[in-house]
């Protein structure tokens, strides 16, 4: 899993402690021996999480869903520790029995959608995301989209992955990735114009990165505006002088 979601999903979390207790579970609920301890050792466990002490954390997991096996946040936190420390069974089940026990939990049934998405389970992970938007009072739908296009990319389904971006545009305009994958989908569709005009909005809402970067260089290449294609792998050269993406300015592989 990359660091960006890796780092994503650590964001979810921390949304998620809101909606720890909603109702609309649909498995047995068992009475809690201590529900406020449980809610303080899942917070203790999203923090050493964090700090990459994954053995405290998982202690701490462990202590609070003893203490409250009821707690969709907990099973939701240690499914994401388990998802790091690469024990998939365990991360799925404890996803699911996060969304059993509460389906209205969104940001869950979000990771339970990426974790998904990283099996190649695109078909469940889509289904997961789709569920994630259906709550009205979930705060982040934009991220829920973005998520489904992504995971659309991976198929790969550019059609489906254009919709869920656009979708995910429509409500959070400054959404950097979806903003650079519609360049790509352009890009790939010859609308140079189109793609030239999402990565300008990708400029003024985040930092360059050097894919992006070279996919402008590419796009302006294209359209024969040379004063932006030297401004641009300028800016590729200082910034980022070792990545690969300079090599292939470098080496004239534009057009590949």
């Amino acid at each position: 899993m990359s660091k960006g979601l890796q780092k994503w999903l650590i964001l979810l979390v921390l949304s998620s402690l809101t909606a720890c207790n909603s109702t609309g579970s649909t498995r047995t609920q068992y009475v809690a021996p201590d529900p406020e301890a449980a809610e303080i050792n899942m917070r203790l466990g999203i923090n050493y999480l964090q700090r990459g002490d994954y053995a405290v954390a998982l202690e701490k997991l462990e202590k609070a869903l003893k203490q409250n096996p009821n707690l969709p946040s907990a099973h939701n936190t240690i499914a994401l520790l388990y998802q790091r420390l690469g024990e998939n069974d365990k991360a799925e089940s404890h996803f699911q029995e996060a969304v059993d026990r509460d389906p209205a939990y969104s940001q869950a049934q979000n990771n339970f959608g990426a974790f998904l998405c990283d099996q190649g389970r695109y078909e469940q992970a889509e289904q997961r995301f789709l569920k994630a938007v259906e709550n009205p009072l979930y705060e982040t739908p934009a991220q829920a989209y973005e998520n489904a296009g992504l995971c659309a990319m991976r198929i790969p389904d550019s059609d489906k992955a254009e919709a869920y971006f656009r979708k995910a545009l429509q409500m959070q305009p400054t959404l950097s990735k979806s903003l650079l994958q519609m360049a790509n989908i352009s890009y790939d569709a010859d609308n140079y114009l189109q793609a030239r005009g999402y990565i300008q909005r990708y400029q003024s809402a985040s930092r360059w990165t050097p894919q992006a970067l070279l996919l402008a260089i590419k796009t302006e290449n294209q359209l024969d505006d040379q004063d932006a294609v030297a401004s641009y792998t300028l800016i590729l050269r200082s910034r980022f002088p070792d990545s690969d993406e300079l090599q292939v300015v470098n080496q004239g592989l534009l057009d590949s």
